[in-house]
């Protein structure tokens, strides 16, 4: 069965990576040994929580080959501006 949505490899790795980064953080041993203060679930939850989107940013920023420029500023340099054509004024 042919996906909706292509997966690309460097998708695939980032998913790969996330489910195994999130099963070894759910390891019952985690949740009794303390750093700093917090058990290490915490921070190995926290630190999923800050890798996952970023993560996920790079991966769709390298698909799309904007290089970090946003699709809203591509579209204003083809002439497209944001006061022309409509407004409520």
């Amino acid at each position: 069965m042919k996906s909706f949505f292509p997966l690309r490899r460097s998708e695939g790795a980032t998913l790969v990576f996330l489910i195994a980064f999130a099963a070894f953080a759910f390891i019952p041993e985690w949740r009794t040994i303390e750093v700093g203060g917090m058990a290490v679930f915490g921070w190995l939850i926290a630190a999923l929580m800050l890798i996952s989107p970023a993560l996920a940013l790079v991966t769709i920023l390298r698909r799309d080959g904007t290089g970090g420029t946003a699709a809203g500023a591509r579209g204003r340099e083809s002439g497209a501006g944001g006061e022309e054509g409509g407004g409520d004024a």
